[in-house]
């Protein structure tokens, strides 16, 4: 499901006067500016958010429904894939058959699929309710969720997976309103929570993003809730992962038996994938554009989906006296800078088409761990 309040707007910024676009219509990209791209409509030409549209290579034609690859950070987006190839290319070298012997150590599936079996309310549509794929999603989408599964495992092995059903199916009502106004329709998005004191937020190719129980103890109201979660699913939206194109076996997770509790068999490949992708979030960080690209989405999503634009840069400027966010501002931009550049960016933010959401935060913080 894409946005139906996406629209041909006169200048870039979502507060603009625009005409109304049809999902699936197609436009050609003539410049881009931040994380919106002008296009023409036929005989008209106006600006549309990279949140919407997706790229037709190898024409200039984009069409409204899946996010770009096309921005003034491409060669940034070109790295993250890149390092997803090299690190198969890698793994292809490990061993001839392609699969991890043993490490089952590093995964917990079993809690992985506690969180994916939820069942949430029915008035949260989602995309998918197993693993599953059917026909209609690309095999890269395929790729990129089992590959993300696998990453997702992987932190939940790390941290633990705090099983507080009400919570959770609480943060995925939240986090699925806002995916559900962006254009990864391919995806049904899961959000956990992870058992750490420290203030991170993770977000895995395919739509699996996870929050700190230190992280949620930090959130005052839900549209900071709502800020996080935006933020972490624009990274999923704008592809910030790399790309995850089938690439015969090098990136494959095959289906099988990984000793007496597992379900799950993990190619080498992938593993050096997710070695190189889980150095990302504990060292090296994503490349600084990622992040400023994912405030201003965060900002944009949140807003889309009738949340104050300024729950992210509340929050954050919160964090720059927090004493447990030391992870966070190791792999992210200088928390103070990116307050000053999100009150920039929520001052062109509006709610007023979005329907009225309820606050609840303050009735679900309390079971926080």
């Amino acid at each position: 499901m894409q946005s139906p309040k996406a629209k041909l707007l006169t200048s870039p910024q979502l507060t603009a006067d625009g005409l109304p676009l049809s999902m699936g219509e197609s436009l050609t990209q003539t410049s881009e500016q931040g994380l919106f791209v002008q296009v023409r409509n036929n005989d008209k030409t106006g600006w549309v958010s990279k949140l919407f549209v997706s790229p037709l290579p190898p024409s200039e034609k984009i069409k409204l429904g899946a996010a770009s690859n096309s921005s003034e950070s491409v060669l940034a987006r070109q790295r993250a894939s890149d390092f997803t190839k090299t690190a198969a290319a890698r793994g292809l070298s490990e061993t001839e058959k392609l699969r991890v012997r043993g490490g089952a150590e590093l995964y917990d599936f079993e809690s992985l699929r506690w969180l994916e079996s939820l069942r949430l309310e029915t008035n949260v549509v989602t995309k998918r309710t197993d693993t599953s794929f059917s026909r209609s999603v690309s095999s890269d989408t395929e790729q990129e969720v089992k590959v993300g599964r696998a990453l997702a495992a992987r932190l939940i092995q790390k941290y633990n997976l705090v099983k507080e059903e009400e919570l959770t199916k609480y943060i995925n009502r939240v986090g699925t309103r806002i995916a559900n106004n962006s254009s990864r329709g391919d995806l049904n998005f899961r959000f956990g929570i992870l058992d750490s004191n420290e203030i991170n937020a993770f977000a895995c190719p395919g739509g699996f993003i996870f929050l700190t129980k230190g992280s949620l103890h930090q959130i005052a109201s839900e549209a900071e809730l709502a800020g996080v979660l935006s933020h972490e699913i624009g990274h999923v939206v704008l592809f910030h992962n790399g790309s995850f194109e089938k690439m015969n076996v090098f990136l494959e997770i095959v289906t099988g038996m990984l000793g007496p509790s597992g379900g799950e068999v993990i190619s080498a490949a992938t593993s050096a994938t997710l070695d190189e992708l889980e150095k990302q979030f504990f060292e090296t960080g994503r490349d600084i554009s990622f992040e400023w690209e994912a405030d201003e989405a965060g900002v944009i999503l949140a807003a889309q989906s009738g949340y104050p634009a300024n729950g992210l840069g509340d929050y954050l400027g919160r964090l720059t006296k927090a004493p447990n966010a030391k992870q966070l501002t190791h792999t992210h931009p200088d928390t103070a800078t990116r307050v000053t550049k999100l009150a920039k960016i929520e001052s062109t933010a509006s709610n007023k088409d979005a329907p009225a959401v309820k606050e609840e935060w303050s009735q679900y913080k309390k079971l926080i761990p």
